[in-house]
């Protein structure tokens, strides 16, 4: 009855004649397909991909995993520097990063690396046979 309380009725939805109601789909096993060691291990993995930051180096602006920052906020380059205008600052006109065009100032880091200008270097050997 449709006044019952938690009865609801549905119209049925002229998709399902075409493409079937989803009852012919097999319902899937409980198991994993990876064993309980390799469920840990990807878990261990993802945790450790999550840990990764990027740190900046608020001085010369340099960024990267590597980058181990002083507690002034500097890398071991910038913080070593001892000049009233350390050389690779905005001080000394050598950081370009500071103008950007309005639309690039919201890219995510994917797309930054994908427009980035990159010069790849390889080393070719020849070798008979």
């Amino acid at each position: 009855d449709e006044g019952d309380e938690g009865v609801q009725i549905v119209a049925p939805d002229e998709y399902d004649q075409i493409f079937g109601d989803g009852s012919d789909i097999p319902e899937l096993p409980d198991d994993s397909a990876v064993s309980p060691t390799q469920a840990e291990c990807i878990k261990k993995f993802n945790d450790a991909l999550d840990a990764v930051k990027i740190a900046c180096c608020g001085t010369c602006r340099e960024e990267g995993f590597h980058i181990k920052l002083k507690n002034s906020g500097e890398c071991g380059r910038c913080h070593a520097d001892k000049r009233d205008t350390k050389l690779w600052s905005d001080g000394n006109n050598v950081n370009p990063s500071n103008q950007r065009p309005e639309c690039l100032k919201n890219l995510t880091d994917m797309e930054e690396m994908l427009i980035a200008r990159v010069k790849p270097v390889m080393q070719v050997r020849w070798t008979r046979g």
